[in-house]
C-alpha cells in the first residue's frame, strides 16, 4: 500500500500558485527544493515557466537566440575558475592582484581566442579594457545570416 500523503504540504501549491518560488516553498518547510517540486509535481501544481531573459535573469549575459562563441567560453571559464580548474593568478601587464573592495576579483579571465575557453591570460580590469581598445579577439563574432545560403535556393543568387 503507498504512503500516506503528509497534510502538512498540502497548502505548498497555494503558496507556489501565490509567486513563491520552489526554493522559499522549500526553506519554509525545511526541506530541498528536488523534494519540494516532487511535492508539488505530484500535488498537481502547474509550474511556472523557467526561461527568463535579460532583467528578470541574474544569470543572463545577453545573446539571442543562441548563446554565442564568446559567451560559451566565458561561461567554460567562469565554471572551470569555481571547480579550481582554473586559478586567478596576478595581472600579466602590472602585477595587480586580489579582490576589489565589494568583494569582485581585480584581475580577469581574458581570452585571446574565445575558441579556446580554457586558454586564458590575467588581465586586471584596467589592463583588460587597455588591451580591448587596440585589440579584438579571435573567433568572437558568430556567423552572420549573410554569410549562411539561402536554404530556399540552395545557396545561389
Amino acid at each position: 500500500m503507498p504512503r500516506r500523503r503528509d497534510p502538512r504540504y498540502d497548502i505548498a501549491p497555494e503558496m507556489y500558485q501565490a509567486g513563491m518560488s520552489v526554493e522559499d516553498c522549500a526553506d519554509y518547510f525545511g526541506i530541498t527544493r528536488q523534494a519540494m517540486h516532487k511535492i508539488l509535481v505530484r500535488r498537481g501544481t502547474e509550474m511556472r515557466p523557467q526561461k527568463k531573459e535579460g532583467e528578470e535573469n541574474h544569470f543572463f549575459r545577453g545573446g539571442g537566440d543562441s548563446i554565442d562563441v564568446k559567451r560559451k567560453a566565458q561561461h567554460a571559464a567562469h565554471k572551470a575558475i569555481q571547480k579550481g580548474i582554473l586559478i586567478p593568478e596576478p595581472c600579466e601587464v602590472c602585477g595587480a592582484e586580489g579582490t576589489m573592495e565589494d568583494g569582485r576579483n581585480r584581475v580577469h579571465a581574458h581570452h585571446d581566442d574565445y575558441r579556446k575557453p580554457l586558454s586564458v591570460r590575467w588581465l586586471c580590469q584596467p589592463c583588460h579594457h587597455e588591451w580591448h581598445k587596440h585589440n579584438t579577439a579571435k573567433g568572437g563574432n558568430p556567423v552572420s545570416n549573410a554569410d549562411r545560403p539561402d536554404v530556399i535556393c540552395g545557396g545561389y543568387p
